[in-house]
C-alpha cells in the first residue's frame, strides 16, 4: 500500500521549501496589507480634519447670517415705525432717494469712475 504521510527525505525538503515560499509570500502580502491600512488611516484622518474645518466655516457663516438677519429685522421694524408715525409719503421720499442714488452710482460706474 502507498503511504501518503511518509514522503521520504526529498518529499520533506520540497514540502519545507514550499512552506517557506508560502510563508514569504504571506509576509509580503501582509506587508502590503499593512501599508494599505496605513494609507487608509491617513486618508481617514485627513477627511476628518477637513470635515472639522468645513464645520467651523459653516458655523461662522451661520453666525454671520444670523447677525444679518437680526440687522434686517431691526431695519424693517424701524421702517414700519417710520411708516406708522409719518405716513406713506416718507416711504415714497425714501424710495425716490434710493432710486436717485442707485442711478447716480450706476452712471458713475458706466463712465469709468
Amino acid at each position: 500500500m502507498y503511504n501518503r504521510g511518509n514522503r521520504g527525505a526529498a518529499g520533506g525538503a520540497a514540502a519545507a521549501t514550499s512552506e517557506d515560499q508560502l510563508e514569504s509570500q504571506n509576509e509580503m502580502m501582509l506587508g502590503n496589507l499593512h501599508s494599505r491600512i496605513s494609507n487608509l488611516k491617513n486618508i481617514t484622518i485627513a477627511i476628518g480634519d477637513e470635515v472639522r474645518e468645513q464645520n467651523k466655516a459653516l458655523e461662522m457663516m451661520q453666525n454671520g447670517m444670523m447677525s444679518t438677519d437680526n440687522l434686517i429685522g431691526s431695519t424693517l421694524n424701524k421702517m414700519q415705525t417710520m411708516y406708522k408715525s409719518h405716513g406713506s409719503m416718507s416711504i415714497v421720499y425714501l424710495s425716490i432717494f434710493c432710486l436717485v442714488v442707485f442711478f447716480a452710482v450706476y452712471s458713475l460706474m458706466k463712465m469709468g469712475f
